[in-house]
Formats: structure tokens, C-alpha cells, sequence
């Protein structure tokens, strides 16, 4: 599928000529009026606001978002009373580009926030399966310990048990004999 031609102005992409030739008058009428307007002067402010508003000159987000930084510089000021400052109207096809790329930046965002949860349950993965492979060497290792130990385990303690019997009796045995052979001789004597 082909990438749709794209239109950059004033730091806005638009997809088609159309939208980006508006916006390019809009860029030049927001250059033109902020010329010939005192920008601190709060009451010029307001009455270049309410004829941008009557005339109705704006529609892309370039026009929108300049309209909405005077709204806000009224608002800070004192000069103007805040109910007389008027709401932005905007029409559906505005609100419905607006809406959509409000859903484009929120399922980005989500998608970042997918990634970055990722990367953790990965690093998390990893460090896991590291400490079960110690786990594992360490019985093991353990195991190699109790079959090479010569002292009695829970693995062969009966067998170790049985041959230090058979060899006391056995050294029991031998005593005995040689005492006997030694009384013997006692008694024969």
C-alpha cells in the first residue's frame, strides 16, 4: 500500500494539497493581523478575537490553535472580563479531525506505554530465568556434594550405616577371637 502524499505547514502535516493551501492562507492572514495588532494591548486583542470569530476565517488547527492562544491570553488578562470572551465555535469536519487525531495521539501513547510494559515483563523474563538456571545448578550441585561425601546422607545413610556395623562387628569378632586365643594360652599355661 502506497504512503499517501503529504503537506507540511507551519509545523502541521496535512494529506492533501487542498487543507494545506488553506492552511497556508491562514498562516499568512494569523502573519498579516498579528502585524498590524498591538499583541499586548488586551483591548486590541479582543477586538481582532471577536472579528476572527464573526468572520469565521478559521478552520485547520493552525487558525484553531491561534484563535485558542488569544482566547487564553484574554483570559489571563485583566482588562476583559471573562464572560465577555466568547467560545471558539468549531464545525464537525474541524471536530471530527480533531477527534481523530485526539484517538491517533491516544492510541500512540497507549502503544508506547504497550512497548515500555514489554521491555519490563522481558528484562523481569530474563532476570527469572537466570535465577531458575542458578536454581538448578545449585541442586546439581548439591546432589554431585551427597554422592561424593563420605559422611552419611539422607541418600545413602542406610548403606553407610549397614557398612560401619558389618565393620564394627567384624573388628568385634577379631577381638574376641584374639582373646580367646589368649586365654587359652592363660589357662593352658
Amino acid at each position: 500500500m502506497a504512503d499517501l502524499e503529504q503537506y507540511t505547514v507551519g509545523g502541521y502535516t496535512f494529506t492533501s494539497k487542498q487543507e494545506a493551501d488553506v492552511a497556508k492562507d491562514e498562516l499568512n492572514a494569523i502573519k498579516y493581523v498579528s502585524a498590524k495588532t498591538d499583541s499586548k494591548d488586551p483591548k486590541q486583542v479582543y477586538i481582532l478575537y471577536n472579528k476572527l470569530l464573526d468572520k469565521e476565517l478559521f478552520s485547520t488547527e493552525i487558525g484553531l490553535n491561534y484563535l485558542k492562544n488569544l482566547q487564553q491570553y484574554l483570559y489571563i488578562s485583566e482588562a476583559i472580563p471573562n464572560e465577555k470572551i466568547r467560545p471558539i465555535p468549531v464545525n464537525s469536519e474541524v471536530q471530527a479531525k480533531l477527534k481523530e487525531r485526539k484517538d491517533y495521539k491516544d492510541a500512540k501513547s497507549r502503544i508506547i506505554f504497550l512497548e515500555r510494559k514489554l521491555d519490563k515483563v522481558k528484562a523481569r523474563n530474563k532476570q527469572l530465568k537466570t535465577l531458575v538456571i542458578i536454581l538448578i545448578l545449585m541442586v546439581i550441585a548439591m546432589f554431585v556434594i551427597s554422592l561424593t561425601s563420605k559422611s552419611p546422607t539422607i541418600i545413602n545413610y542406610e548403606t553407610k550405616i549397614q557398612d560401619k556395623y558389618s565393620s564394627w562387628s567384624e573388628d568385634l569378632e577379631k577381638r574376641e577371637a584374639e582373646l580367646k586365643i589368649r586365654e587359652n594360652q592363660l589357662n593352658s599355661k
